[in-house]
């Protein structure tokens, strides 16, 4: 019998990321029942005030080093895999890892996550690249066994994984990024899928979350990856340490049923919440 699913992010030490977690950390305690662990990966400096906040409002956050460093470059995405890595630490063995991005937030709480390995769908995914190829001949990974599992490979955040496979994929992941001399961002997620095809691993392909392609469609999935941004808003439009506060006092404004509604209205929440104006209860949708 599976254990308990247990959502885990994967963060940098930085103010961009530390509002994110913020973000997501009440998102997930007033839409679901579940407590996140934030792992953090630093470069041996003190936590950005954003951690020492969200450990104050009750949240896990615990240390980790970073994985960003390749044989050619430095590749912040790395550290996801370095993140699936850590978190076994804290799990039990008969658990299952729900691995996210800090840029993600909760609708509702998902009827069930999966009790196998799975990852969400990404539309934009397509192994069948020169480059993907190229890293595929490197981890000696026959091509036509990729293309037989093309589409249950084409999936990012959130991952499940159970703990008991969670560190040789980790391994295997983290060698399958190192394979892919020059990155694009994009690559961690191919990676994922090579390492898993290297382990003889079987993914199954969920529709968990809608990514803020289209910000004004009506919400439609459990939760929001707001990866992708437009001229109206945009995470990185919050990157620079000036601009981080800013991400709390927007001007912007959108239809409350929407994928940008939702967010700014879990923004707006998150900073009433963190400035000690208002609990985190529950809130069901």
């Amino acid at each position: 019998m599976a254990g308990q699913h247990r959502i885990v992010v994967s963060a940098e030490n930085n103010g961009y990321v530390g509002w994110q977690c913020k973000l997501f950390y009440y998102s997930c305690v007033t839409r679901t029942s579940f407590q996140p662990l934030f792992v953090v990966h630093g470069l041996g400096s003190e936590w950005y005030p954003d951690f020492h906040e969200l450990v104050k409002a009750g949240a896990l956050v615990r240390s980790a080093p970073s994985y960003i460093r390749t044989p050619y470059d430095l590749y912040v995405p790395k550290n996801t895999a370095g993140t699936l890595l850590h978190a076994v630490e804290y799990c039990d063995p008969d658990d299952l890892i729900v691995l996210c991005d800090p840029d993600m937030i909760f609708v509702r709480s998902p009827a069930a996550f999966p009790d196998c390995l799975s990852g969400d769908y990404y539309s934009y995914l397509d192994y069948d690249h020169p480059r993907v190829r190229t890293a595929a001949d490197r981890l000696a990974i026959a091509w036509d066994a990729i293309l037989e599992r093309h589409d249950s490979l084409c999936c990012g955040v959130p991952y499940v994984v159970p703990v008991h496979q969670a560190r040789a994929l980790a391994h295997a992941w983290l060698a399958a990024v190192d394979a892919f001399p020059p990155r694009h961002w994009v690559d961690v997620m191919y990676a994922f899928g090579l390492a898993s095809v290297r382990l003889g691993l079987p993914v199954t392909l969920t529709r968990i979350m809608e990514q803020n392609q289209f910000p004004e469609a009506r919400l439609s999935s459990d939760m929001i990856h707001y990866c992708l941004g437009d001229s109206l808003w945009d995470k990185r439009h919050f990157f620079l340490e000036e601009e981080t506060a800013k991400v709390w006092d927007s001007a912007v404004r959108a239809e409350r049923d929407t994928i940008l509604g939702e967010l700014l209205a879990q923004i707006e929440e998150t900073r009433q919440f963190f400035a000690g104006a208002t609990p985190a209860t529950a809130i069901n949708r």
